[in-house]
């Protein structure tokens, strides 16, 4: 069971459910032109041997996203150990770990991330093939793993040996996050009271005390007129108020007709940076929205840098802004197939980029309609 993998995991650790591996989409051509189809991997570890990956698609010229969240069975060191050809790029939790997008021969290249045990992690996998080998695994070791057997291979033990990598096991690759929801709160609302109501009481004054002399007829007394009644009325609850997205803004992309494109401008980045400011994962949260519920809207995200520096890397920087709006919608629940992701660097500027004030405005993301 997957209690005992978890030692000093968290508590809702030891409840998660079995692992139901990663979600495929696969595409022909190499940098995600045209989308075949979806399916359920196991894990990453493949040798397609001059073979169409799935139905439908080429025996070259493919390219492949693998997304869900990865969780590690105890807190320690993981290895990471990458054979492909060509390229291929792996995020976790949104951090690049991994950047080897080319073409080259069959490599072979090793990362190292501290993990903690039971915790979640977003794990984003792409590939692209070109021509020759078809490639593409992920083994990974274990931290504190216990090495192989005593047997006349390691001349029972005398030699140093070590576990070899192995592929990462389906049991801990989930296509959803398996985190249970937090419990939320139950909130009682009580009905009000009745209001209370003081009433004032009419006062008689006393009757005059009897005279041994002559007494007079006695005139009634007077009656105080009752005073105005008071109500106490109980306090109303304060309504609660609910952040609503932009609609004016979410309105406008609904409208967009094909070709048209149109600019958050939420969606700046830092320079030389590809992660998410928190204004930009605000507004993304209403385009989820709107996609989620238009699966008939399909996306060309295009990521835009200002012109500072080597053009082919602003153009890898672009791809990778462009790649980090799809990665956080996507985990919103917006399908893969609705977004294409498109590096255009510093070619597209609309300020001037030899002023400082105006030129981080060219380090955008724009959304045109397929």
């Amino acid at each position: 069971m997957l209690v005992m993998l978890l030692p000093g995991g968290p508590a809702w650790a030891q409840a998660l459910p079995t692992g139901d591996g990663l979600k495929a989409d696969y595409y022909n051509g190499s940098n995600f032109e045209e989308f075949v189809l979806s399916q359920r991997d196991a894990t990453v570890d493949f040798d397609w041997a001059f073979k169409p990956p799935v139905p439908g698609a080429k025996y070259q010229y493919f390219s492949v996203r693998w997304t869900g969240w990865l969780v590690p069975p105890a807190s320690g060191r993981y290895v990471f150990h990458i054979t492909v050809d060509d390229g291929m790029r792996i995020w976790l939790n949104d951090r690049l770990i991994l950047n080897e997008w080319r073409l080259q021969p069959l490599s072979y290249f090793t990362t190292a991330v501290e993990l903690k045990g039971g915790e979640p992690y977003r794990l984003w996998v792409e590939y692209f093939q070109d021509i020759l080998d078809t490639r593409a695994s992920i083994t990974w070791e274990l931290p504190n793993a216990s090495p192989p057997p005593s047997s006349w291979h390691n001349l029972w033990g005398l030699t140093d040996s070590k576990p070899k990598p192995a592929p990462i096991p389906k049991r801990y690759l989930f296509s959803h996050n398996p985190r249970p929801p937090a419990p939320q709160p139950v909130q009682l609302t009580l009905p009000p009271e009745p209001p209370a109501v003081a009433r004032a009481q009419p006062q008689t004054p006393p009757a005059p005390a009897a005279r041994p002399i002559r007494v007079k007829p006695r005139r009634p007394a007077a009656q105080l007129a009752p005073a105005p009644q008071l109500r106490v009325v109980a306090p109303m609850p304060t309504p609660a108020v609910r952040a609503v997205p932009d609609s004016s803004r979410t309105a406008q992309l609904a409208r967009l007709s094909v070709g048209e494109s149109v600019t958050l401008p939420e969606l700046y980045f830092n320079q030389g940076q590809a992660r998410l400011l928190s204004a930009a994962r605000t507004a993304l949260d209403g385009l989820a929205s709107v996609l989620s519920s238009r699966p008939d809207l399909y996306l060309e995200v295009q990521g835009h840098t200002d012109n500072v520096g080597n053009a082919e890397l602003n153009r890898q920087l672009s791809q990778q802004r462009a790649e980090a709006v799809c990665r956080y919608l996507m985990a919103h629940g917006v399908a893969a197939g609705q977004l294409r992701p498109v590096g255009y660097g510093g070619t597209q500027p609309v300020a001037d980029n030899a002023d400082p004030a105006q030129r981080p405005r060219n380090r955008r993301v724009v959304l045109r309609r397929l």
